[in-house]
């Protein structure tokens, strides 16, 4: 069993600057990350998250994401289940996982294993 830490970029694609905006990712159940930002402009790539992950043999488990943010002025989230895998590769590549959001989806893109997307709701 491997414990790893990963850099996360969230990247804002909403059409306009979002505010109050929640990252986070939580590894099965057994450790949590969070980062949250005041004000975010359109286009903008925000740093700061690092998710910690483990991988191996009985140990690779489920990657929750989750969001929420505030886009002239109404609330949207994910749902809090929303889960993809991150792998040994990604932990090896040394890339960050890549997160793009819109008013309509969280699109989550590992360095090199298969992302996953999710349906962003007011």
């Amino acid at each position: 069993m491997a414990e790893h830490w990963i850099d996360v970029r969230v990247t804002n694609n909403t059409g306009t600057e979002v505010t109050h905006l929640t990252v986070k990712h939580r590894y099965d159940t057994d450790h949590y990350d969070e980062q949250s930002w005041s004000v975010v402009a359109d286009g903008q790539v925000v740093t700061g998250l690092r998710a910690m992950f483990w991988t191996g043999t009985f140990r690779t488990g489920k990657d929750y994401w989750y969001i929420e943010f505030i886009a002239d002025g109404t609330k949207y989230s994910c749902k809090d289940n929303f889960y993809c895998f991150l792998t040994s590769d990604d932990a090896e590549s040394g890339g960050p996982v890549m997160l793009t959001f819109s008013k309509g989806d969280l699109t989550v893109n590992p360095p090199r294993s298969s992302g996953c997307q999710v349906s962003v709701q007011s």
